[in-house]
């Protein structure tokens, strides 16, 4: 190679680098987001890319007007990664506006409506009773156009739905007197697996999650809880949807394996034992857990793939009457708050 050669190759190397490094600095200015104050002096945890607050955020809504009178439910709307996203809120009877209170967000399954959630599960009944808020989140359209939730497979919507709930959590938090520190998350069959997805990246946020017939895949990069989460599943064992031993296509994990899962994540030491046993319901427990965790999951023999003690009969099966998937799912709640 001549010095004239080496000269040229010289000057391409560097004009290279410098192309480099200026895509570089515009790439990392495009992942600039704004973040929400943490509450308690904790700083929030925000994922790269995306936004996402996995941490306690101050409450600024307390003082202010609920959207809807106490006792009542409404349709909002906010935007999210620049889409506009729909959910439903129920303000219970009694809420005040300068008392922080609990609050719990419950997801619809594949093909579901937040309306449909809120009467299937009666949860906001409940919430009447014991005086906490409840958010209905809504799905957006998948390639088979029925809503559902980004949590894997090749049908689920192409959005990224952990940014929507951090979104909306923090909103929420911005019009409403919401305890940062007792959030809670449930939710049904694909509304189940995207409350196990929310576990995963956002324990740093949420108290405790108890999904229910959770279509669960596997999550690309692994499931990796800032902390150790409490845990609470129900699932049938005749569900014609999620079988409880895995599958069909597209490859659904064992509910077990799920369980057994989350036992390891959260510290638990020891063997699942038995702590309820009526009629068709056989609830196990993994105790001894990290930070005061539980992990918990209700057998339901002969369950179909439905909500337990729901509203609405169930089409994919026997729902059974023995355990109100709202009331025990609520019960384990109160147990936790973030720490």
């Amino acid at each position: 190679m001549t010095m004239k050669d080496t000269g040229r190759w010289l000057v391409a190397g560097a004009l290279l680098m410098l192309f480099i490094s200026g895509c570089g600095y515009r790439a990392n200015a495009s992942m600039t987001v704004p973040r929400p104050t943490a509450s308690s002096g904790t700083t929030p945890t925000t994922t790269a890319h995306a936004g996402i607050v996995n941490a306690p955020v101050t409450t600024t809504g307390c003082g202010k007007a609920a959207p809807a009178a106490p006792g009542t439910s409404v349709d909002q709307t906010i935007s999210s990664g620049n889409i506009p996203r729909k959910y439903r809120l129920h303000v219970p009877v009694g809420y005040d506006p300068q008392r922080p209170a609990p609050l719990v967000l419950n997801i619809h399954g594949h093909g579901g409506t937040a309306s449909w959630q809120e009467r299937n599960t009666s949860y906001s009944v409940l919430a009447d009773q014991q005086h906490f808020l409840v958010v209905y989140p809504q799905g957006t359209l998948g390639s088979d156009r029925k809503t559902g939730w980004a949590t894997g497979g090749r049908i689920t919507p192409h959005v990224n739905d952990v940014l929507f709930f951090s979104d909306l959590l923090t909103a929420l938090q911005q019009q409403l007197c919401v305890d940062a520190h007792r959030i809670y998350v449930t939710g049904m069959s694909n509304g189940g697996g995207m409350t196990n997805l929310l576990a995963c990246q956002m324990a740093g946020r949420i108290a405790a999650v108890a999904p229910v017939a959770a279509a669960i895949y596997r999550i690309v990069g692994g499931c990796h809880p800032t902390r150790p989460i409490p845990y609470l599943e129900f699932h049938g064992t005749s569900d014609p949807i999620v079988y409880y031993n895995g599958g069909p296509a597209p490859g659904f994990l064992p509910v077990m394996q799920t369980m057994q899962g989350w036992a390891e994540r959260d510290g638990c030491t020891g063997s699942p034992t038995i702590f309820f046993q009526r009629a068709d319901v056989t609830g196990f427990q993994w105790t001894s857990c990290q930070g005061g965790a539980m992990v918990e999951h209700y057998r339901i023999q002969g369950g179909g793939h439905a909500w337990p003690d729901a509203t609405m009969p169930s089409p994919n099966g026997v729902v059974t009457r023995t355990i109100s998937a709202t009331t025990a799912g609520w019960q384990f709640f109160q147990q936790y708050r973030l720490p």
